[in-house]
């Protein structure tokens, strides 16, 4: 055995270690005390034994770094201290002294979990470079646990807080899906009231409150009052009322931002229309327009407690749907009141207007009766101009008193079986004097397979009049029309064809638009009102067919309708 120098103890760069605690098992005591002595002086801490038995205990008991120890031992052998010290503790470090070593003996060592072996004689230096790679070995293999310990820590973590985030997605998904469901509801209806209510019972729904009010601005009085509500009484709420600036609600319009209030009994100034609610916490958000804040969604005490930021962001998203659903509504309802003060002021006018041209165009009648009055060829000429135009604004006050009743939906119909070749030649027969300005010809083919149909024959009559004098006005001159007329067992369709400039595709869409003329220019050719079609079709549809067209630039037009050759109850109008 010779020594080539001391070796220090292995430690980690810049740390202090515990000292590596080593037990030497050897029924040699000159070898024990050269170890004792040579792993003292590195800085180890020694123990030692002389037998098998007593090294099983030790390394049983004991908690040992590396293990020396000689095979053949007094007692149980090396190999069998090697099995106890792994038990013990799989990472402990085991390194055989053998004076007899074969092949075989090392083998079966390793087996057993030996780190490594040494033959006797040993050299000092080479047992002191073993010991010392094996404590290197286990310092490894316990940083090794340390670092795998930590990862199955932050792996733990890892999915705990993959866990909360997927449940914060999961709520987040649910919530928008909410939201979107909320929106697509209240965008249903454009009635206002139906609006609020739908608004409040969503409100309720998403924030999981046992009642919610709508509180609307009211310009009369400037201030904002209770128009829906949901688990209050229509009595209840209906005289709740609040001013800008006033109470918390008066905070929420005035400064535009939401406000979550608990414990409503212990506030000191507390809105009187939470006590007669009896709430005891509010969320309370603005409804923002464009311009301004309409007024407030409230909502009153949670369901499970309490109410959160949760809850109030999804009410703000509510609240952001439900201000441009009420905008819309408003805006509505005021665009069918003017529609109705309008039809109402048009059907009035007309009907003045109407009577003082009945007695002009009495008088020019008379006027121009050679029986009572013999007039120069000039005055005739006047007179004659002067009827011709009452007629035109008699057919225009005409055209606006039954746009008005389309409009209305008070446009009545007279039906009876009608014969559709009778009411088609006596549209002809009644514009061909207006064709015969252009020289026009019109062409009439009726096919046996018109027959009769449930109708109302002057309004019939008036769809085709209309079709003719919309073709003849933009008929060339010495053209032609020509009228076609079909049916089957359910319907019965007629066309009028022109062979004019024709119709370019981008002003197809237009063409049924009430007032619509493709030439709105201050030189037009062709005058109108632009009412002719629009009334048409309402005819049409309210005999429960349609009307289209077919045409093309320098090809003419071809205008048709179809309608059902019976009536039923989902078509019918009262007379």
């Amino acid at each position: 055995m010779t020594e080539r120098g001391t070796m220090a103890p292995p430690t980690a760069a810049g740390t202090e270690s515990p000292r590596a605690r080593i037990l030497v098992v050897d029924d040699e005591i000159q070898v024990v005390h050269i170890f004792r002595d040579l792993l003292t002086q590195q800085g180890y801490e020694v123990e030692d034994c002389d037998n098998g038995d007593d090294a099983i205990l030790k390394v049983t008991t004991g908690k040992f770094d590396l293990v020396l120890t000689d095979i053949n031992l007094p007692g149980v052998d090396g190999l069998e201290v090697i099995r106890a010290a792994k038990a013990a503790d799989k990472d402990t470090c085991v390194i055989l002294i053998t004076g007899y070593a074969s092949t075989t003996t090392a083998i079966d060592a390793l087996r057993q979990g030996a780190y490594d072996y040494i033959t006797k004689p040993f050299d000092l230096w080479e047992t002191a470079k073993a010991i010392e790679r094996g404590l290197e070995t286990r310092m490894l293999s316990r940083e090794n646990q340390r670092l795998l310990t930590e990862l199955a820590a932050a792996n733990t973590e890892l999915q705990r807080h993959e866990e909360i985030l997927k449940r914060k997605v999961e709520r987040a998904t649910h919530r928008m899906a909410s939201l979107y469901e909320a929106g697509k509801a209240i965008s249903t209806s454009l009635s206002l009231q139906s609006t609020m209510e739908v608004v409040v019972a969503q409100a309720a729904r998403l924030t999981a409150s046992r009642s919610c009010l709508l509180f609307l601005h009211d310009a009369s009085t400037d201030e904002y009052g209770a128009e829906a509500a949901l688990g209050v009484p229509r009595e209840a709420y209906q005289a709740l009322r609040f001013a800008m600036g006033s109470g918390y609600h008066g905070q929420v319009v005035q400064t535009d931002k939401p406000l979550l209030v608990e414990d409503l009994h212990g506030k000191v100034g507390a809105e009187p229309l939470f006590a007669a609610l009896k709430a005891t916490s509010a969320l309370i958000v603005p409804l923002r327009s464009s311009e301004s804040v309409l007024g407030t969604i409230t909502c009153l005490d949670h369901d499970g407690g309490a109410f959160t930021t949760e809850d109030m962001d999804v009410l703000m998203m509510l609240a952001s749907q439900a201000a441009i659903a009420i905008t819309n509504a408003i805006l509505y309802e005021r665009t069918k009141e003017l529609d109705r003060l309008k039809s109402e002021f048009v059907a009035v006018v007309s009907h003045e207007v109407r009577t003082p041209i009945t007695s002009i165009k009495g008088s020019l009648e008379l006027l121009s009766d050679e029986r009572f009055h013999k007039l120069p060829a000039p005055q005739r000429e006047l007179l004659s101009i002067c009827q011709a135009n009452t007629e035109r604004l008699i057919s225009l006050i005409n055209d606006i008193l039954d746009f008005s009743k389309l409009e209305s939906s008070k446009l009545s119909l007279n039906i009876e079986p009608i014969d559709v070749d009778k009411v088609l030649a006596e549209a002809v027969e009644n514009i061909r004097s207006l064709a015969a300005q252009k020289e026009v010809t019109i062409d009439l083919t009726v096919d046996t397979s018109a027959g009769q149909i449930e109708a109302d024959p002057m309004r019939v009559g008036q769809v085709a009049t209309n079709l003719l004098g919309n073709a003849i006005k933009f008929s060339p001159e010495k053209s032609r029309i020509e009228v076609f007329a079909s049916g089957d067992p359910e319907k019965i369709t007629v066309s009028v064809k022109d062979y004019g400039r024709g119709i370019a595709q981008r002003d197809l869409n237009r063409l049924f638009q009430r007032f619509a003329q493709l030439d709105s220019s201050t030189t037009r050719k062709a005058g109108g009102t632009g009412l002719g079609l629009v009334i048409s079709k309402g005819i049409v549809e309210q005999h429960g067919g349609s009307i289209w067209v077919e045409s093309a630039l320098n090809e003419g037009s071809t205008f048709s309708f179809a309608l059902p050759r019976f009536r039923t109850d989902g078509n019918s109008q009262p007379a």
